[in-house]
């Protein structure tokens, strides 16, 4: 198929290149613009665009006199390829996605925008920021919307989506590009499980009364775990579950993670944030207010399946010193799990300036990387699933002749509220009440019991902090550097650096209520009619009051969304930091890798991933419970068989078929029926009515905290406010297994040989993961893999080698007539068979790659902005910007930059 990815015309495919030997690296008739960024008079200034065979962009300005330039072709790159889902993005943050979608889209626009809906508004942050980064904001718009100016202009066609639903894009603003950044952000921090853990309370406390009911919620919130695993220092004398060798290591011995202490050990900032309890209240109607918190967040995430809790992302990552590598040098690995669609929520740029190269992936329509290298360094970030929500139960009135109020310390308050008109396609217009009180926005708002949820978000009006730690971070030059910039940032996330010169840093990153010192137990909702949360209430990782770590002393930093230090407070939405955690599978490869060979690979960082990709994580840590458990039953001839189908599989869920599609094992359906149940056995009874939402915290798929307590009660550290399981647990293992084996020999007959059932397959839908269609097809489907949504890896040092997958495809370009581009889906079946090009970042690398180029000339006239051309919009423009297929430059004259 032809390359329909520059501007529609058809050009020699990659293919055809290597066929041909040579490759195309010819400008393309300029194209001329104003930017609309401050300065004084200069000359023109010219923009690269290399797009390699697999339709990345690299965007050169080397001779700019500032970093905007770069920054305009990289937004033009990328609404060559995305304009349809960044348009999507856009109407996400402003809440008008039913002005082109219709009346269905009403309620999900008003629950965006209650996400956004803060007292410092995004345009008031922007007023505030950095000049210099702001003009990046500019620079950036400014290049969507030449690209949008070429379209019209007779280039290409708009995307398919635009031409389905009659629309076109008008200009992009810099508020534009904050706002894409901000409201799928805020989507990553932007949950909560106090209403959860309040219901579960409430229900628990009808059963066995309140200050019993605290005690069993302590089994599911507990607070504070010291055996959980860390990303910096591990806690000492901790029990630490052992390594269980899985798929072709399977019968392997198991060892247990020895953490000892290796290579150079930098600075270690570990403060603490431990819950002290204290008063909490309970919403008057709990199951209402919970089940009503979760209606707005399905809404927020329509189109997803499988939520399980409210929560759905995650990301993994592995940064390993240069003095415990085999080559001596820092490596990284990065999957950040933002789930799977058509086109990828992420996008694949270099970028490369008068002082910078960076090159690596971002979610699509942030103008900064987030994931991938610069001279310096590589880096990657995971969300921080920390507690930067507080829920807030306020006493409200309601008035006929006057705003409405709030109680606060004995005073009436006014309620802020804004009416909002959202348009509807195929409709009225329609007018939706965005509230806030002085403990922040109102999600929920019940006059009938007088009461009113607010949320105290720690982040709110502080955005582009957030922003700006990503975009300076991907410029450092060290690991301090990197960790300066870093800690500007106000969500929770975690970023992560490994270093030319060797080094490492993890650093837990945000702002949360400091729980050692506030009146409430911030696991629960807070009384609002009592308290609420001041800046001096605050722990902030700007202010050096959040974890984080320099060269840790294990050598190497494993993150999987775990626990950042030893002392760090669980919160409500983090109760899963426990000794049972899924980032201890990563951290039991890395030991058992330096007990085996004393080193860790590059390779090593790709066995990671596909180990995490397909291994069971309660098998691993589970099975041997059931198998010990059966020793001594008696059982039938079918169970038998069952149990040597559990005994013989390798904790590997991957189906038998091509691309692991086809049927599961036997061994592996058996387990998966029989452990869905052993919770059940083990915590019903002394949960009762509660059980059901208990299981929330039971089950949860990053590790099952309180199972592991329970079968190890000598080594955890931990104890337990109830004997779970008045039978003991093996029996409630024992009576799992017989009820699976009942429910598969009834579904499939008594052969247990045919215990089958289909691999799960996901289907690459055109849903985004923050809730609405983003393109307007599949690009088919793929089998379950617990995996990033794309994978990098890099090594550092004098022999540099970078490789990532972003499935399906860079571009997510459909015509109107529905040609897909060449890039749409050509890195799917890499991703299925774990394979991987390379990350491009040397020039040379680039310019061998080269299959098309796109030169744009600037001509900045320092007057800065106007109302009249606000944003950045282009003017004077001339030629198509379509590429060439002359000849080349030479290395002499090309505008890229080699690695420093």
């Amino acid at each position: 198929m032809a390359d329909s990815d520059s501007h529609g015309r058809g050009t020699v495919s990659r293919r055809d290149l290597l066929r041909a030997g040579t490759g195309l690296a010819a400008a393309s008739v300029a194209s001329e613009t104003t930017l609309a960024y401050g300065g004084d008079e200069r000359d023109p200034t010219t923009v690269t665009i290399r797009r390699d065979g697999y339709g990345v962009p690299h965007i050169y300005a080397p001779n700019a006199d500032g970093r905007p330039p770069v920054f305009f072709g990289f937004g033009y790159a990328v609404a060559t390829d995305r304009l349809f889902q960044l348009e999507l993005y856009r109407r996400y943050y402003h809440g008008t996605v039913a002005e082109v979608f219709g009346a269905d889209w009403v309620e999900f626009d008003a629950a965006a925008r209650q996400n956004t809906f803060t007292e410092t508004t995004l345009p008031e942050q922007l007023e505030n920021m950095d000049p210099d980064n702001r003009a990046i904001l500019q620079a950036f718009a400014s290049g969507i919307n030449r690209y949008i100016e070429s379209v019209r202009e007779g280039d290409r066609e708009f995307h398919r989506g635009f031409v389905e639903n009659g629309f076109e894009p008008d200009p992009f603003t810099e508020e534009d590009v904050a706002g894409m950044y901000v409201a799928s952000m805020a989507f990553f921090s932007g949950f909560q499980l106090e209403t959860l853990g309040a219901l579960v309370v409430d229900i628990l406390g009808g059963q066995v009364g309140e200050e019993r009911a605290m005690e069993l919620f302590h089994d599911l919130n507990w607070g504070n775990d010291p055996g959980s695993p860390t990303s910096s220092v591990q806690p000492e004398d901790a029990y630490v579950p052992p390594y269980t060798p899985a798929g072709d290591d399977a019968g392997a011995g198991a060892t247990a993670a020895a953490g000892n202490e290796r290579g150079a050990t930098g600075e270690q900032n570990q403060p603490t944030n431990r819950v002290t309890g204290g008063e909490t209240r309970v919403p008057t109607d709990a199951r209402g207010v919970h089940e009503a918190e979760m209606d707005r967040v399905r809404t927020l995430a329509k189109g997803l399946d499988d939520l399980g809790l409210p929560i759905k992302y995650g990301s993994n990552a592995l940064a390993v010193q240069g003095e415990v590598t085999d080559s001596g040098d820092a490596i990284l690995m990065g999957g950040p799990q933002m789930g799977f669609s058509t086109p990828s929520v992420m996008y694949e740029a270099g970028l490369h300036g008068p002082d910078f190269d960076v090159a690596g992936i971002t979610v699509a329509g942030y103008p900064f990387i987030m994931f991938g290298r610069n001279r310096n360094g590589a880096f990657t970030s995971t969300a921080g699933i920390d507690n930067c929500i507080q829920t807030f139960v306020e006493s409200i009135e309601t008035h006929e002749d006057g705003p409405d109020t709030y109680e606060f310390r004995g005073e009436e308050r006014e309620v802020y509220a804004e009416e909002q008109t959202i348009p509807v396609a195929d409709g009225a217009d329609q007018t939706v009440t965005l509230r806030r009180t002085h403990h922040g926005v109102v999600t929920q708002w019940n006059p009938e019991a007088g009461e009113a949820i607010a949320q105290t978000k720690s982040y709110a009006g502080r955005d582009m902090n957030s922003w700006a730690a990503f975009f300076e971070s991907q410029f450092a030059e060290s690991v301090e550097e990197y960790g300066e910039a870093a800690r500007q940032c106000d969500y929770a996330l975690n970023f992560m650096w490994a270093g030319e010169d060797g080094d490492i840093g993890y650093f837990h990153l945000g702002r949360y209520p400091d729980a050692e010192s506030v009146e409430w137990d911030t696991r629960l909702p807070a009384d609002g009619t009592q308290y609420e949360l001041t800046e001096d209430d605050y722990l902030r990782a700007a202010d050096g009051e959040v974890p984080y770590s320099i060269n840790p002393p294990r050598g190497y930093s494993a993150q999987w969304n775990n626990k950042p230090a030893p002392d760090w407070n669980n919160g409500d939405l983090s109760y899963s930091w426990g000794t049972d955690h899924r980032v201890q599978r990563i951290i039991n490869l890395v030991e058992h890798e330096l007990d085996t060979t004393g080193s860790v690979g590059y390779d090593d960082l790709k066995d990671v991933v596909y180990d995490i990709s397909f291994a069971d994580l309660r098998s691993i840590r589970y099975r041997d419970a059931l198998l010990d458990a059966l020793e001594g039953a008696d059982l039938t001839e079918t169970e038998q068989a069952a149990r040597d189908a559990v005994a013989g599989w390798d904790h590997y869920r991957q189906g038998a078929g091509e691309d692991f599609s086809g049927l599961y094992p036997v061994g592996y359906v058996v387990w998966d029926a029989a452990f869905s149940k052993v919770t059940q056995n083990v915590f019903a009874d002394e949960f009762g009515g509660a059980y059901g939402l208990a299981s929330f915290f039971l089950t949860y798929r990053y590790g099952r905290g309180t199972l592991m307590r329970v079968l190890n009660p000598d080594e955890t550290e931990l104890d337990l406010a109830a004997d779970y399981a008045s039978d003991g647990a093996e029996q409630a293992f024992v009576d799992a297994f017989r009820e699976a084996c009942d429910d598969l020999e009834r579904d499939y007959g008594s052969d247990v040989d045919s215990w089958r059932e289909p691999a799960r397959i996901d289907s690459l839908d055109n849903m985004a993961l923050f809730g609405m269609p983003i393109g307007v097809g599949d690009a088919g489907d793929m089998p379950w893999m617990n995996r990033g949504t794309e994978n990098h890896f890099v090594r550092l040092g004098d022999d540099p080698r970078a490789e990532n997958v972003l499935p399906p495809g860079n571009s997510g370009y459909v015509a109107p007539d529905g040609t897909e581009s060449e890039h749409y889906d050509d890195q799917l079946d890499m991703f299925v068979d774990f394979e991987y090009k390379q990350l491009l970042f040397d020039h040379r690398d680039v310019r061998r790659e080269t299959s098309t180029e796109t030169v744009l000339q600037l001509g900045d006239r320092g007057n800065g902005r106007s109302d009249d051309d606000h944003p950045g919009r282009g003017k004077g423009t001339s030629g198509d910007g379509h590429p060439s297929r002359g000849k080349g430059r030479s290395d002499d004259d090309h505008p890229g930059r080699g690695k420093k």
